[in-house]
């Protein structure tokens, strides 16, 4: 062959070479499937956060991240998720405070008597601040997850009841209500006179229509996603016991699998729906109480002196139990001086 058909030759097979070389990887951009596993209806407030981010998370990233969401506990009870996030058979899941415990019992700080009927904003700061990005880091290393961010919120955590009304401290006395579960749950529930029950969310319906439990503490959205109120639910008395909040976990094997950019578009994704979620909440725990109202259930809201009053007869239980259950004296000291005490 002539030389120069030689030269000539080498450039072209070069580019045909290259073409696909180049190409390949945006023809061929590998995706993640996100598991997304929730124990909670798809109209409750954490699940309506979760739909949105997944919007978000899809189009920031392209389609290369794959979410689905699993509702009403499809795959696993919140009880469960912590130990499927650590072993990897799935990637994300938004458990709160009160499942955390067994974590890290900081994870359950804010549900400790001293935060019995007090303003929403204090508990919030306190997450968003310092606090808030101590506990993350706990639960990260004792989970072996990554925790994309701010908590999601619920709203107040409240006492229902089946057949009495409660408007006084003595009206707490040999109930048996149920809790979601955690040591501080149990310790202020056990102060106010009440017995203390864990049931699993889903198996709550036909605890109360079998007379199992004489009532629930939780939230007002919650007992009216879960038409608890048709499971035998007619009075509420506003204790405001705590902050109901969601820490956002992925997999850390997962999470370290995906490229920087994905985890870029991951964080901004749920960072930015955070504050759509919290709006969210509070929307929706104020027109469940209007629902419920409508449906017969009577609230009662005790004074902020009231509240004071009944706070103060239940702390005698904090100091032994921030001992025996070794809560960190510092995160301690932080929540009471932002608490004023």
């Amino acid at each position: 062959m002539n030389r120069g058909w030689k030269f000539m030759l080498i450039p072209a097979a070069a580019i045909i070479l290259w073409i696909p070389l180049g190409l390949a990887p945006l023809a061929q951009a590998q995706k993640y499937e996100l598991k997304i596993s929730v124990e909670t209806v798809p109209n409750h407030p954490r699940n309506m956060g979760i739909e949105l981010f997944v919007q978000e998370l899809i189009k920031r990233s392209g389609g290369r991240l794959e979410p689905k969401v699993y509702h009403s506990a499809e795959l696993y009870k919140d009880i469960r998720v912590t130990k499927a996030l650590s072993m990897g058979s799935l990637q994300m899941a938004f458990p709160g405070q009160f499942v955390l415990e067994g974590s890290d019992i900081n994870a359950g700080l804010t549900m400790l008597p001293m935060f019995f009927g007090q303003p929403q904003k204090v508990t919030e700061q306190l997450l968003d601040g310092e606090f808030g990005k101590t506990v993350s880091h706990l639960l990260e290393k004792r989970l072996q997850v990554k925790v994309v961010g701010r908590v999601f919120e619920m709203g107040f955590d409240h006492v229902f009841t089946v057949k009495k009304k409660i408007a006084r401290l003595e009206d707490f006395k040999g109930l048996k209500i149920r809790h979601a579960g955690g040591a501080a749950q149990v310790a202020r529930l056990k102060a106010l006179g009440a017995g203390a029950v864990y049931i699993s969310w889903p198996d709550v319906p036909m605890s109360l229509a079998q007379g199992a439990i004489d009532g629930v503490s939780t939230t007002t959205k919650s007992v009216e996603s879960a038409k608890l109120h048709e499971a035998g639910l007619k009075y509420a008395v506003e204790t405001r016991n705590f902050i109901s909040y969601y820490f956002p976990m992925v997999n850390l094997k997962f999470w370290n699998s995906l490229p920087q950019d994905l985890q870029k578009s991951f964080l901004e994704a749920y960072d930015g729906v955070v504050p759509k979620q919290r709006e969210i909440a509070a929307r929706e725990q104020e027109m469940a109480k209007e629902f419920l109202k409508t449906k017969g259930m009577e609230f009662f809201e005790p004074s902020v002196e009231e509240l004071a009053q009944w706070r103060k007869y239940i702390m005698p239980v904090q100091e032994p139990l921030v001992k025996e259950l070794k809560y960190d004296p510092e995160l301690v000291k932080l929540a009471m001086r932002a608490l004023g005490m």
